[in-house]
């Protein structure tokens, strides 16, 4: 009984943690930044990131890889431990679905996630990223930065507005937060919610069924020295079967464990009896134990297949846009060859390693850093760009290259943002007001004002003050943009930003 709270203490030890170091995960002037380290940790973001691209920084996938290695040798330990979406599953199940405990199923095996990662595993293989929509670590990251983190600030607001009077009399001086949303958050949201609700129809249903992490794990620690073991004084009761909440544990057999799917939780060793069973070292697979996947042959060629098959279309350019206008990337999509020179990181190099975690878009000071939608194509769905009119590129910030857990976004100075061309900014002289002529001109110089680069110089030219662009100068960091008076939702800024026609 102590093991389950023990378990119990390091699940929430391992949510608290993945959400304060989310938290952390923002600009603080001269701060220091945690790492990444669920994602990675996240042995398929690994593995699709090494086949979808090859090799990278060593600190990127060593401790996939050194959680991969302990896998094999102790078994699945990590659904049932650390997996922070593993325990929120669990936290719903018993706020939500305890009640239907006796009336859902309990020896559910589908293997449908092992055909998930092998279609995931060859569309990496031919550079095409598909993992980031199922995985659980990417998936509940994206959750918590684009809709948790928001609802969370919509919250506090509240709480401040209606709580003042209260909190005066305390001495608490509160006030509201500015509160920024994320293109496609409702969908994100929908998207976790059916997860969690997968419940209703039996424990971690969204484990057993579709998650590709889970089936990795679950075929490299097969044979895993740490597993379940029933002795002689079983009486086949029926109750480890039923406490399962993987369902690996026949009703008929309660000796037999379907050890793949094992998470070792130990809700199994809290039998009435005790001494019957017990989880711990054992180097046979023995005493009932099954190593086997059971997935059907013939559907697992099937997924390679299709994996394959969309893999070489995504190859071949199906719905994917590299020079739309607006698909401005993050300083951080670049790359430094040996020789020092910079140039552009190629789309290709960055949807090989982007896994759509949404941490620098959390993480970005202003909010520019925006879902993609329709700028990079279906492939490129949910890849960070920067819509200037929402945000723009802070010049003293370089957060979303310190968060980014697969090195799509590179480590760089601030230093060097001056040599970054994320795009072009060009003035618009029909719709600028300065450009009118006679009672419709007007004097405004807000994007000379704020321009951090003096790219945008005022000059004279026909007796009026008026703006101009020094391409040489101007890094495309979308603040021009974001300032401009001119402009509303329907209709563009007078100077708007590009990206450039070189890249």
């Amino acid at each position: 009984m102590h093991v389950r709270w023990t378990r119990r203490i390091v699940q929430l030890s391992a949510l608290l943690a993945f959400g304060w170091l989310l938290h952390q995960s923002r600009w603080v002037p001269d701060g220091q930044i945690p790492s990444p380290v669920f994602l990675r940790t996240d042995p398929l973001v690994v593995l699709t990131t090494l086949l979808a691209h090859g090799p990278i920084v060593l600190t990127y996938v060593l401790p996939g890889l050194v959680l991969l290695a302990l896998t094999v040798v102790f078994g699945r330990f990590f659904c049932g431990w650390i997996c922070p979406l593993g325990t929120c599953i669990d936290i719903s199940d018993t706020l939500f679905f305890r009640h239907r405990g006796g009336q859902r199923p309990r020896y559910v095996r589908p293997p449908w996630k092992y055909y998930v990662l092998a279609a995931v595993l060859v569309a990496a293989l031919f550079g095409t990223q598909i993992a980031w929509l199922l995985d659980p670590i990417p998936l509940l990251t994206r959750t918590s930065a684009t809709v948790v983190y928001p609802l969370s600030l919509g919250a506090y607001n509240l709480l401040v507005i209606h709580a003042e009077p209260i909190l005066r009399r305390l001495d608490l001086y509160l006030y509201p937060v500015v509160v920024r949303h994320f293109h496609l958050e409702v969908a994100v949201g929908l998207m976790f919610l059916a997860v969690l609700g997968m419940s209703f129809f039996a424990r971690r249903m969204w484990c057993r069924t579709f998650c590709p992490l889970g089936a990795l794990l679950a075929f490299v620690g097969r044979f895993g020295l740490w597993k379940r073991r029933v002795s002689e004084q079983c009486t086949s009761c029926g109750f480890c079967a039923t406490a399962c909440k993987m369902g690996v544990i026949s009703a008929d057999d309660c000796a037999k464990t379907h050890t793949p799917e094992c998470i070792l939780c130990y809700d199994c060793v809290a039998c009435p009896r005790p001494g019957t069973m017990g989880i711990g070292l054992h180097a046979a697979m023995s005493g009932g134990a099954d190593g086997a996947t059971h997935a059907s042959r013939r559907a697992f060629m099937a997924a390679l297949g299709v994996g394959a098959t969309y893999g070489v279309a995504v190859r071949l350019g199906l719905h994917r846009l590299e020079v739309h206008p607006k698909l401005i990337r993050p300083p951080g999509a670049i790359i430094r060859p040996p020789s020092g020179l910079l140039r552009r990181m190629s789309e290709q190099e960055f949807r090989d390693l982007c896994v759509r975690c949404g941490n620098c878009m959390r993480a970005c000071p202003t909010g520019g850093l925006q879902p993609a939608l329709g700028q990079a194509g279906w492939d490129g769905v949910f890849t960070p760009v920067l819509i200037p009119q929402i945000g723009f590129c802070e010049q003293e910030c370089n957060v979303c290259s310190r968060v980014c857990p697969t090195g799509a976004l590179r480590l760089h100075t601030i230093e060097e943002k001056n040599d970054i061309k994320l795009g072009l900014a060009t003035i618009n002289p029909d719709t600028c007001l300065p450009w009118q002529r006679g009672e419709e001109y007007r004097l405004c110089l807000v994007c000379v004002e704020h321009c951090p680069y003096q790219a945008v110089v005022a000059e004279m030219h026909e007796g009026q003050l008026r703006p101009f662009m020094r391409l040489d100068k101007c890094v495309g960091c979308g603040q021009c943009e974001h300032v401009c008076p001119v402009g509303n939702q329907e209709s563009a800024p007078a100077i708007t930003v590009s990206r450039r026609p070189s890249t």
